[in-house]
Formats: structure tokens, C-alpha cells, sequence
């Protein structure tokens, strides 16, 4: 999101340092199938540095692997769904984070699973219906945390949600560590241009927390006029610590 307002973890490493030498242009790697993947049509391709990284690629102490999807029977498209990823990528560097390999997928859903929750809720987990199938559909070898990029989210006035899997549990389900964005969160206006929803869920994610309110503009601020790209430093060294996340050598 926005200007990443200068936090604890910024002063502590920095700007991203960019590594040093000549910028080399990368050859984008084409889809291929997704192999195992319980989705009909799915193709995957691993973004490369400079898709996340315009500038080149930062030296930072941690980085993450994520997968990304998205419907292509909706309004997202590649540069769309990587416009969040760059912007996911900024936000996460002040706290010393680096997107590392990102499995882009396509594919295209059935109507029925592109508006998640209008089919209601699961009996036992009281997840929408929509969210459990496409998530145990997912091939053993998926990075987490998992972001679907879908058509609508309609849970309340939600236009994204996620699902932690809880500290300290051995729980495997598989919606855990998921993140799900509506289109209409994509589009919608913000005080703070360098807001990402999808930075926004997988910070839920990497947290284990929820919402803070305040005075601050902050990622995970309860209120919507409040989102901002800044993220707190407690926020930050909670990052560092999740299971997603790991130290590079």
C-alpha cells in the first residue's frame, strides 16, 4: 500500500538494498499445467524476480513463497493479480520480508464457486462450502499461505477474508492459511494508493491476529478510510515469527 510509513523494522534494515551488478532482463516462464491440482483447466507458471521486483530483487533477512490464483471467468487478469503482488512485495519489505517464489495459477471456476459464501456454510466447519472444496482441491506440493483471487466475497460487507489455522494446533484443514479477494475489493477506491487487499489478508495470515484500530493508518486497521501500506512494527516482528516465513541463509 502507500508510502510504507517509516516503522521500527524500516529504521533497522533500511530501504531495500538492491543487489549490486547490471539489471538483467529475465525471460518470463510460460504457463504449463498444474500437475495433481483438482481443478479442471489449470495452469501454473513461477513469476519471475523481476515481475515481483521492477527495481531488482532486495536483500532482505526473511522471505516467503506464496501461491496465487485466479478466476479467469471474472475481471482478474494476470497484471492484476501481479499488481497486487508487487504491491504485496513493497509492503512486506520494510519488516524484511521478500516475496520469493510465486506460483501465479490460472484457471476458471465453475459459476457456482465464483461469489464464495453464496452457497452457504459447511455443517462442520461452518466455512462457506465454496471455500472447502477449492482448498482440498488444491495439489500436495501448493506453497502457503494461498490467495484466490475470485469474482465476489459475500460474507457481510467483507470484500476479502482469510482463514488462520490456530497457534499451537496440530489442525490441518485444508481452508487454512487461505485468503480469499473479491474483484470489487481490487477496484475499490482508497485514501492510500499502495493498498493491497491481498497484502492485507495474508498479514491475517502471518499475524495469526485480526483487526487494531487507533489512530494510525495501518494495514490491518479496523477501519476501511484507516488501510494503509504502513504496517505497525509489533505487526512486523509478529511476521517474522509466523511459520510462513523463514530466514534466508
Amino acid at each position: 500500500m502507500r508510502l510504507v510509513q517509516v516503522s521500527a523494522a524500516a529504521i533497522c534494515w533500511g530501504l531495500p538494498v538492491l543487489l549490486s551488478g547490471p539489471v538483467l532482463a529475465e525471460p518470463r516462464s510460460a504457463f504449463g499445467p498444474w500437475p495433481e491440482a483438482g481443478f479442471e483447466n489449470a495452469e501454473q507458471r513461477t513469476l519471475s524476480v523481476r515481475e515481483i521486483y521492477p527495481e531488482g530483487l532486495p536483500e532482505l533477512p526473511y522471505r516467503m513463497d506464496a501461491t496465487v490464483l485466479f478466476d479467469r471467468g471474472t475481471p482478474w487478469t494476470p497484471a492484476r493479480a501481479i499488481g497486487q503482488i508487487r504491491r504485496t512485495a513493497a509492503i512486506f519489505a520494510p519488516c524484511g520480508i521478500a516475496l520469493r517464489r510465486v506460483r501465479l495459477v490460472r484457471l476458471r471456476l465453475p459459476p457456482g464457486l465464483r461469489r464464495l459464501g453464496a452457497a452457504g456454510n459447511d455443517s462442520d466447519s461452518d466455512v462457506p462450502r465454496n471455500v472447502v472444496a477449492l482448498a482440498a482441491s488444491l495439489p500436495p506440493e501448493t506453497d502457503y499461505p494461498v490467495a484466490f483471487f475470485v469474482g465476489r466475497v459475500e460474507a457481510g460487507d467483507s470484500l476479502a477474508v482469510s482463514y488462520q489455522a490456530p497457534e499451537s494446533s496440530g489442525a490441518t484443514a485444508p481452508y487454512f492459511d487461505t485468503a480469499w479477494i473479491g474483484y470489487q475489493a481490487h477496484w475499490l477506491p482508497r485514501a492510500d494508493d499502495r493498498y493491497s487487499p491481498l497484502a492485507h489478508e495474508l498479514a491475517h495470515l502471518l499475524c495469526r491476529c485480526g483487526h487494531s484500530s487507533g489512530t494510525e493508518r495501518h494495514l490491518l486497521h479496523e477501519a476501511r478510510n484507516f488501510l494503509s501500506a504502513d504496517v505497525l512494527p509489533e505487526h512486523c516482528e509478529r511476521f517474522r515469527e509466523s511459520a510462513l516465513v523463514v530466514a534466508n541463509d
